[in-house]
């Protein structure tokens, strides 16, 4: 009998748990880890923001006649858009504003929140861990 590779298969949420600016794990004054949800590459929602995320940089390139510099204006916007399509939950804190997880990642002092998830968040290794969600 062959081996059934369907069981590697990336979960399509999972929980990236944050880090503070050192490396070391983000916790409430309890210890309790923090994390996000987020959508995996494995599902539609991130495929989806993902494919708007590279036709804005398409459109910039086109906008500035072809110069793959004008592509780069702005990068962190469209990583703050793409981390809000596919950011699902905040777990453990919460954070005040109309649009929390916005302003998560908007928050400048927080760059190392945003920056660790996106580095996650396109890492499949993230979603086929015991943690990942189904």
């Amino acid at each position: 009998m062959s081996y059934d590779i369907t069981k590697k298969r990336a979960a399509i949420t999972g929980d990236i748990e944050l880090k503070n600016g050192d490396g070391s794990p983000m916790t409430d004054d309890k210890g309790n880890v923090l994390s996000v949800t987020v959508y995996s590459p494995a599902s539609k929602q991130w495929e989806q923001a993902h494919a708007e995320m590279q036709r804005k940089r398409a459109e910039k390139v086109r906008k500035s006649g072809g110069r793959v510099e004008g592509a780069l204006d702005n990068v962190k916007e469209g990583q703050i858009d793409f981390l809000c399509r596919v950011t699902v939950s905040l777990n453990g804190f919460e954070y005040k504003g109309e649009d929390p997880i916005r302003a998560l990642y908007e928050d400048d002092q927080l760059g190392f929140v945003r920056d660790h998830v996106y580095g996650e968040v396109n890492d499949w290794s993230a979603f086929t861990k015991v943690s990942a969600k189904s």
